[in-house]
């Protein structure tokens, strides 16, 4: 009798994990179903991939950067990919040394392959200007004059609105950042500090054309500079240092998330 026992509980444990198991499986099949005939996400739920296109002088291509890397750019790419609502970030560097308005200009309308990135790209970062400053500080030092600069200034005004034409005209709907220049003799000498009135007019005409565009933002970054007492100026005491543009790749890294929200609005 106690052999029959066992096997008939053994035979009853059997049946009831069958049912379990089976029970199981069928609540396992269903949930399968109903995960299937859920709609996927839409795109604004998942990460975006972005491109973005740098355009400028030495600034954008990184001049007093240690590791030689590409100043802010480098540091905007990697911050941006660190956010959620972003995939991939690629951003193609066209940065050249020296550059000013009119030589930016000419590389915007005769350069395939900047025009090429242009196209594809979500953004498009400019950082010209300060060399248009230096060419008139060079040109007629010692005896410089305020009129000197505001006849340049009249021509810098004529130049950074044909880029933004230009630009237009390839990527209608490509967001713009365009940053602002920093009086770079600011830990040289007092007796250049007309300079900083020069910086800010320039400026300020700078965001009043970037003003004149739809999805387009200005970024200012003399103060970054100007309101400090810590170095962060290369070796050169003319370009950024490693200091300067992580400072730098922050303001635009703003700018450019204030822009990419409206385009999206």
């Amino acid at each position: 009798m106690k052999i029959f026992s066992r096997i008939s509980l053994i035979v009853v444990s059997s049946l009831l994990l069958a049912s379990c198991t089976t029970s199981n499986m069928t609540e396992q099949v269903e949930r399968t179903f109903n995960v299937e005939d859920k709609p996927m996400p839409d795109n604004s739920f998942l990460p975006a991939d972005v491109n973005i296109v740098s355009l400028g002088d030495s600034l954008t291509a990184g001049v007093g950067d240690s590791k030689e890397l590409g100043g802010y750019v480098p540091l905007l790419e990697k911050s941006l990919e660190d956010k959620e609502e972003f995939g991939e970030v690629t951003i193609a560097n066209y940065g050249k040394r020296g550059n000013r308005s009119d030589q930016l200009l000419k590389r915007v309308k005769e350069e395939e392959e900047i025009r090429s990135s242009i196209n594809e790209a979500d953004s498009v970062i400019i950082t010209v200007g300060g060399n248009d400053v230096m060419k008139v500080f060079r040109s007629n030092f010692p005896s410089l004059t305020f009129d000197d600069f505001i006849a340049a200034q009249v021509q810098f005004e004529e130049r950074l609105t044909n880029i933004f034409s230009e630009i237009r005209t390839i990527n209608p709907n490509a967001s713009i950042v365009l940053m602002g220049i920093y009086n770079p003799f600011i830990m040289l000498s007092s007796d250049i500090e007309e300079m900083g009135v020069i910086v800010n007019e320039w400026n300020e005409t700078a965001e009043s054309i970037a003003g004149q565009w739809d999805n387009t933002a200005f970024v200012q970054i003399s103060d970054i500079f100007s309101e400090t007492e810590e170095n962060l100026l290369y070796t050169d005491y003319f370009h950024p240092n490693d200091a300067g543009y992580r400072l730098i790749a922050g303001r635009i890294e703003q700018g450019l998330l204030t822009v990419l929200a409206d385009s999206e609005e």
